[in-house]
């Protein structure tokens, strides 16, 4: 699995996009950083995207309405959904949006790496 799918990732952070970009690497695994979501649904490459890992919680557009936007654009990628301030509404809202994923940030990098190898390899069927 190493090495395969494009993930992207959006946060407004530049450390979380900077250590999750180690993380992955160290895992042989790169990442596509984008600071806005959209940054992302203005990426040329959109369509070759196999994973999005998204905050909820950004300037402009959310995670949620980024996973709205993708819908209407009929990007079918699995969206992991992270968040520091989790709620039972943004819970169902990202279950009925059909998110991939739900992390409360920080997120267990270890838990991650087992989610994003999981979803690349589930879309790849």
């Amino acid at each position: 699995m190493p090495g395969s799918g494009v993930i992207s990732v959006v946060d407004d952070d530049a450390e979380v996009l900077a250590s999750l970009g180690s993380f992955f690497r160290s895992a042989g695994l790169a990442i596509v950083p984008f600071a806005t979501a959209e940054a992302l649904l203005d990426w040329p490459d959109l369509a070759t995207m196999d994973l999005l890992i998204t905050d909820l919680h950004m300037p402009g557009m959310d995670g949620l309405s980024l996973k709205s936007a993708l819908l209407a654009r009929g990007v079918t990628a699995p969206v992991v959904l992270m968040t520091a301030f989790p709620t039972d509404a943004v819970r169902d809202r990202a279950r009925e949006l059909g998110m991939a994923a739900f992390i409360v940030k920080p997120p267990n990098p270890d838990c991650l790496l087992e989610i994003a190898e999981h979803l690349l390899a589930h879309h790849a069927d």
